[in-house]
């Protein structure tokens, strides 16, 4: 084992082996190595947010799993789709973001809430949850009271995250 070496992001990245490029940007051995595969990835952020609508479950885990390593570039485009895009983008886009767990994307998560989708604010509030800033309390428990008992379950669960109010 290990006679294999690093990566070839080059070949990856004319490839196009989107999948690869991901491996490639978790290689531990070579912090070179990992930053030419994020890069390389930044470079196919169009192609990768397509990729999102794919009803390939394997295609869409490494969509996601590429926009959390592509990280900030990705994340502007995601709070831009949150805020803009189709229903499904935005419950994609919103569902990445909280993988992410960037709280940068708390305030667009919260302002989301307002979309009357059940299926979206559950989402939103799974991702307030996972990113875990305290930031997100109050939406959190407005959510508590949500028409919909799915969202207002999600938004228990993630308040428990968020553990005791502070005070």
């Amino acid at each position: 084992m290990g006679l294999l070496g690093p990566p070839n992001v080059a070949k990856l990245e004319a490839r196009g082996k989107i999948d690869g490029l991901v491996r490639a940007a978790g290689y531990k051995k070579d912090p070179a190595v990992a930053a030419d595969a994020r890069r390389a990835l930044t470079a196919y952020l169009d192609t990768i947010i397509q990729r999102l609508q794919t009803k390939s479950l394997t295609q869409l885990d490494i969509a996601r799993n590429a926009l959390v390593v592509i990280g900030e570039p990705a994340r502007d485009r995601l709070i831009f789709i949150l805020q803009q895009g189709h229903l499904h983008r935005r419950q994609d886009a919103a569902f990445v973001l909280g993988m992410m767990g960037d709280p940068v994307a708390v305030k667009p998560l919260c302002v989301a809430m307002h979309n009357p989708d059940p299926l979206l604010r559950v989402i939103l509030v799974e991702a307030l949850g996972k990113i875990g800033d305290p930031s997100a309390s109050e939406t959190l428990r407005k959510a508590l009271g949500d028409p919909d008992k799915a969202v207002a379950e999600a938004a228990r669960k993630a308040l428990k995250k968020l553990g005791p109010a502070p005070g």
